[in-house]
């Protein structure tokens, strides 16, 4: 007999469930043409519920019934690295506490939080940007630099609260690396986690059952909680249907784990790909595989749009954003002899910027504003950026 919702079927063993069966058979097919496009073993999960009863719509736990793609598993459940998609909760907290704001312009260049130094997923550095765009662009740097504030051990107990407890490898205090999703969380709490942003920061666990709306309690400020969900209310890239979604991606460490989540006015929603087994997935990303298919998602739900945030950049005490900086290495660093090639970042100035070491030129990327170079071993070097107007910057860095 046909049926939908195998995974969700075998779990609550009959009964009454809440979910929209017209909705169900849409994603159902959905997710097995996604399947088709991919490698070996992908597979897709979905979860759809209800904003504000936190009912479950839609959910498909995987290829069920393809042995291939371990079907019989629901990948709802499984464990995986989010990746950034924490970050909006982050965020939340830190405007919670008055840490920041939408409208503070930060300077995201090469940083060391001790024996740690984030890089952004293109590798690159943006320069001056606001914290909304610093959240909408993903980038690491200031993420790690806002958990530093808030704290990793507050951010887990929030997340916690939430409904989405983070899991660590065993005797593994919460650090730093969590804002990039350094911890283990299932799709069914990552949604449950963007539930609470897109209502006002109350939090409760999701149902699957009709009328068994949960008792919801406060987690986030509600000013807090909004503010981040506006900051997100972006268009699809590529256009489509949908519009006045909040939405953010995710991808885990290696290629393993691709998100993207949304919420508008009467929905959230989370998309899941990746391989069962936890392999790398070649060129796997949240941008690239999960949120075309998020958009699809929201496409076949009644629109319920929410207003973006228009946010204007804050004047801040700072360098004049064509000041010529040298970006990395910062003065005083070392570095191990034979760790490999250091590259230097610049950021200003009037190009071409040329690059030296000791007053040796290197050879430079113009359109990236950097240079690498391989230290011939260790000792006190001299590095020098130059820009077209003769403006120079210099740091002395040492090879052990």
């Amino acid at each position: 007999m046909p049926g939908l919702a195998p995974h969700l079927a075998r779990e609550l063993g009959g009964g009454r469930t809440s979910l929209d069966a017209g909705l169900q058979q849409a994603l159902e097919r959905v997710a097995a043409e996604a399947r088709r496009g991919l490698p070996e073993r992908g597979s897709v999960a979905f979860l759809v519920a209800d904003l504000r009863t936190r009912e479950v719509r839609a959910l498909v736990g995987g290829a069920w019934g393809e042995e291939a793609r371990a079907g019989a598993l629901d990948l709802t459940r499984a464990v995986r690295s989010p990746g950034s998609a924490l970050k909006p909760f982050l965020h939340a907290l830190a405007y919670q506490d008055g840490a920041v704001r939408p409208e503070a312009v930060l300077d995201d260049a090469p940083r060391r939080f001790g024996a740690y130094a984030p890089e952004n997923f293109s590798r690159g550095f943006e320069g001056r940007v606001t914290v909304a765009d610093s959240l909408r662009r993903s980038l690491n740097g200031q993420a790690v630099a806002l958990l530093e504030r808030v704290g990793p051990l507050r951010m887990a107990a929030a997340m916690r609260d939430a409904g989405a407890p983070p899991r660590l490898p065993e005797g593994a205090e919460p650090a730093l690396p969590l804002a990039l999703g350094g911890v283990g969380v299932t799709l069914r709490e990552m949604v449950a986690l963007y539930a609470t942003l897109g209502d006002g920061g109350r939090a409760g666990p999701l149902v699957f059952r009709p009328g068994g709306s949960p008792e919801l309690r406060p987690v986030l400020d509600p000013p807090a909680a909004a503010l981040v969900t506006r900051v997100l209310v972006q268009p699809f890239p590529g256009g489509g249907a949908a519009s006045g979604v909040a939405w953010k991606t995710g991808t885990s460490w290696g290629g393993r784990d691709a998100w993207a989540f949304g919420v508008d006015g009467r929905h959230v929603a989370g998309v899941w790909v990746g391989r069962a087994d936890g392999t790398p997935v070649p060129g796997l990303g949240g941008a690239a595989q999960a949120l075309p298919l998020l958009a699809r998602v929201f496409e076949r739900l009644p629109a319920a749009p929410l207003e973006p945030l228009t946010v204007r950049a804050a004047a801040a005490p700072a360098a004049a954003p064509d000041a010529l900086r040298l970006l990395f290495p910062p003065p005083g660093a070392q570095f191990e002899a034979g760790s490999g090639r250091v590259v230097l970042r610049a950021m200003g100035g009037q190009r071409p910027l040329r690059f030296l070491v000791d007053g040796a030129p290197l050879a430079s990327e113009p359109a990236r504003r950097e240079a690498a170079w391989a230290p011939p071993g260790p000792g006190f070097f001299r590095l020098t950026v130059l820009d077209a107007a003769g403006e120079a910057v210099r740091a002395e860095i040492r090879v052990r």
